[in-house]
């Protein structure tokens, strides 16, 4: 069967357009009593991300343009990306104690060892390109974003328009918007077309608690509806596998709270909660703490420190006695936790050139683990097995990040 196209870290980077709001930099900015000149900027990004055990891997170099047009004109924001995604990913079979095979959609056959997680070999590009375009007007700032990205079984096409007032004489924000885009999932191993459509809004509240501390509220949700499958992701039922099976239709919601606070010795811890929920049963918890420490002239070191753990959808099942109305067996809607740890640092080469670079590493672990079944052709050994049990949800991943950014 053909295997699906790994995660969509990748391939999900700029499909959203709702814009999160810059709190942490314009807070930093705030709590230090520093006031930002208006300035243009050309910005280069690379990051490579890699999963563990031969998995995803993502090259993805960014070029983003911000042009300041003045005070009158207001400002404007242009993004280009390139995503190279290869490797292996898992199919949705389940592990067995026979060595199996698995052909990908572009035709990629892997040969998967004894007891592990069937996985099949894949690999893709995207394209993509943003604009954003955003005015003062007195005390709102309203921003209108337009997105398309293009990779060979995907296109997506989003705007956005959100805006941040300003009250309290600059102590409160409230910041909202709205999104929308019209994708459409096109799958190699058919001539047909699917289409998907998402619409949301996000409301949210920046308030400045004192000379060091910022505070930022905020919830979101987003409705999606049209071909939610993954195409291609298979799902043992009995003693054969059929393709997955997802409602049209998905509810997600999310609220978070974020608290910023500067320290006299130049330094700002920012901690964030974030707490999500779907109509598909998953629930999820996010604790995200993020340290600036400024070390030297135009040095700033950001070790970061992140906990994540989320509940399984309602229709998640490794394996399905009988076929259901719903039932998927995608690793990512299992229940599973996760500990990321990384650290990044900056440095003003002159007064207008800033190089970043940054690493994380995260280690993930199912919940839902599994214990490798034996087929006939190892039914009639006397071997049992007594090895450890497995989950498609248990790898690790590593980011590293590349950055040179020139202000004029």
């Amino acid at each position: 069967m053909a295997a699906t196209e790994g995660t969509r870290l990748a391939r999900r980077r700029g499909r959203q357009v709702l814009r999160g709001m810059p709190w942490m930099v314009a807070g930093l900015g705030m709590l230090g009593g520093r006031v930002a000149r208006a300035q243009s900027s050309v910005e280069f990004r690379y990051l490579f991300y890699s999963e563990s055990d031969g998995r995803t891997q993502v090259s993805n170099p960014t070029f983003l343009l911000h042009q300041d047009l003045g005070e009158a004109l207001g400002q404007i924001d242009l993004l280009l990306a390139h995503d190279s995604v290869s490797g292996a990913s898992p199919t949705g079979a389940y592990p067995t104690l026979s060595v199996t095979t698995s052909t990908s959609a572009s035709g990629n056959t892997s040969t998967n060892a004894a007891g592990k997680i069937p996985m099949a070999q894949f690999r893709d590009e995207r394209k993509a390109e943003g604009i954003t375009y955003s005015l003062r007007l007195g005390a709102h700032l309203p921003t209108v974003d337009l997105s398309h990205s293009v990779e060979k079984d995907y296109t997506a096409r989003g705007s956005g328009i959100s805006d941040a007032w300003t009250m309290f004489e600059g102590r409160g924000t409230l910041h909202y918007g709205l999104s929308w885009s019209d994708d459409t999932v096109a799958p190699v191993t058919t001539n047909l077309q699917f289409p998907k459509k998402e619409h949301g809004y996000a409301l949210g509240w920046t308030w400045v608690l004192g000379e060091n501390d910022l505070l930022d509220v905020g919830t979101s949700r987003m409705n999606l509806k049209g071909d939610l499958n993954e195409p291609y992701l298979i799902v043992p039922v009995g003693t054969t596998t059929v393709s997955e099976r997802r409602p049209d239709t998905r509810v997600r919601d999310a609220f978070f709270i974020k608290q910023a606070h500067y320290f006299e010795w130049d330094g700002a811890l920012k901690t964030t909660y974030r707490y999500y929920r779907d109509d598909w049963g998953i629930k999820a918890h996010t604790l995200d703490f993020t340290y600036d420490q400024h070390i030297d002239d135009g040095w700033i070191l950001t070790p970061r420190l992140r906990f994540y753990s989320q509940s399984a959808a309602s229709f998640y099942g490794a394996q399905f006695a009988a076929p259901q109305a719903y039932m998927s067996a995608d690793y990512r809607l299992s229940a599973m936790d996760s500990i990321l740890l990384g650290c990044s640092v900056s440095v003003d080469l002159t007064n207008d050139l800033t190089l970043s670079f940054g690493g994380s590493y995260q280690f993930q672990q199912g919940r839902n683990q599994l214990t490798p079944l034996q087929t006939a052709a190892t039914l009639s050994s006397p071997a049992v097995y007594a090895g450890p049990t497995t989950s498609a949800a248990d790898v690790n991943t590593t980011t590293l990040t590349l950055g040179l950014k020139w202000r004029y």
